[in-house]
């Protein structure tokens, strides 16, 4: 299993938010608590698709599954169909298995033509019995009708300190229990997305992995895991 699926967020609660009233409206989504559509925009990395499937997964309960549930990627979509009948479908199979409503995702919206967003908006008003989700990188590309079907929700990187628990968490299933304090040392000069901390986070694994290697005898005598990663920092850096 590579790192990035091992330590795929399960759950909606697993992912860190830059802002609490986000994180609260995403909840009140996959609780059923919402049922305008939803519409995540932000920069690329933030977690909208992950947090799109997550709420998706949590509405649907116990009824979820991959054939029910498949995203829709506007470019791909528009390319193999001029209607919004898959969806709708997907609503129909959605309900027939139990679901309190239906739920589709469609990623990168912005990438449908004009002519294709004014359909969405068009089936969206005709049809009532589910929700979609949709998230896109640039909203000014999404037709202003449209989107006033939407509520627009802005995710955007959480700082530094907000990524620590996340950083502690997956260090600890790596087998490196570490405190929030060393986290912070491990993130120095971090600046990036939710997809590129895993990568920064693997690197860190792996260096520790072979520091924990070349101290075989000292951890024998006592020194710890979490020691390692004050001596790799002070002696190494990133």
């Amino acid at each position: 299993m590579t790192f990035d699926k091992k330590h795929r967020s399960r759950t909606l609660s697993d992912v860190i938010f830059a802002s609490t009233d986000v994180q609260q409206t995403l909840k009140d989504y996959a609780n059923n608590k919402r049922d305008k559509h939803l519409l995540l925009y932000g920069p690329k990395g933030t977690g909208k698709s992950v947090s799109a499937e997550l709420i998706m997964r949590e509405r649907l309960g116990s009824i979820w599954q991959a054939g029910l549930a498949e995203p829709f990627n506007a470019k791909a979509y528009a390319a193999q169909h001029d209607s919004f009948g898959p969806l709708l479908s997907q609503w129909n199979w959605q309900l027939s298995a139990g679901a309190r409503a239906g739920c589709s995702i469609v990623d990168e919206i912005d990438q449908f033509t004009l002519p294709m967003q004014h359909k969405l908006r068009a089936f969206i008003d005709q049809y009532e019995m589910g929700v979609v989700i949709a998230t896109t990188n640039n909203l000014h590309l999404v037709d202003g009708p449209l989107k006033d079907r939407f509520r627009p929700v802005c995710v955007e990187y959480p700082s530094i300190d907000q990524w620590v628990p996340r950083v502690v968490a997956v260090m600890a299933v790596e087998g490196i229990p570490i405190t929030a304090s060393q986290a912070l040392v491990l993130l120095n000069g971090f600046d990036g997305s939710g997809r590129s901390l895993n990568d920064w986070i693997e690197d860190y694994v792996l260096r520790l992995q072979g520091a924990v290697h070349k101290l075989t005898k000292p951890l024998a005598s006592g020194v710890t895991p979490s020691q390692v990663v004050t001596i790799h920092n002070t002696t190494e850096g990133k």
